[in-house]
């Protein structure tokens, strides 16, 4: 039973009667603010740590951008895919300093294309890491709608091709 709220390392959780909150991977490590409780019933937190970390790890590579297809939000895969953080790809096209001189220019235009028509795409493309470093990736981009159905921006998935 939650018996009062209390602020932790700048974070207001829950607490219980029948332990005290412990703070696992920061927000930096994770891309959350994730508290838990250690408990008899609950899993001993670095336990829950390293499944969190390997459920992270799985997940596809993925950029969100607005309708002009300026990026708005990234996940720690992609980051880790390309070797670029957020805050040096906040507001710019992904293909500004992705594409290089092994990117096919018709597999550009196919997202072009979907950005324009505010449609669905599937491409595979070559991409450059920070460090200059070729990769291919199979790239699926959806449109994100509001509840009225108006274009809102897209999300692009990526997966690494051998």
């Amino acid at each position: 039973m939650i018996s009062n709220l209390e602020s932790i390392g700048g974070y207001t959780t829950p607490t219980t009667n029948m332990t005290e909150p412990i703070p696992v991977p920061t927000a930096d490590d994770l891309g959350a603010n994730l508290l838990i409780a250690s408990s008899p019933r609950r899993p001993a937190p670095v336990a829950l740590h390293d499944r969190l970390l390997s459920r992270i790890a799985a997940e596809p590579a993925s950029v969100t951008t607005d309708v002009h297809g300026r990026i708005t939000a990234i996940n720690p895969a992609f980051s880790g895919l390309c070797g670029y953080a957020f805050t040096e790809m906040r507001g710019q096209k992904p293909g500004t300093f992705l594409q290089g001189e092994r990117t096919d220019p018709a597999a550009v235009d196919i997202i072009r294309q979907a950005v324009r028509s505010g449609s669905s795409c599937t491409t595979d493309l070559t991409n450059y890491h920070k460090n200059g470093t070729a990769y291919r990736v199979r790239i699926a981009v959806e449109p994100l709608r509001d509840a009225s159905g108006n274009l809102t921006g897209f999300r692009a998935t990526e997966t690494q091709l051998p």
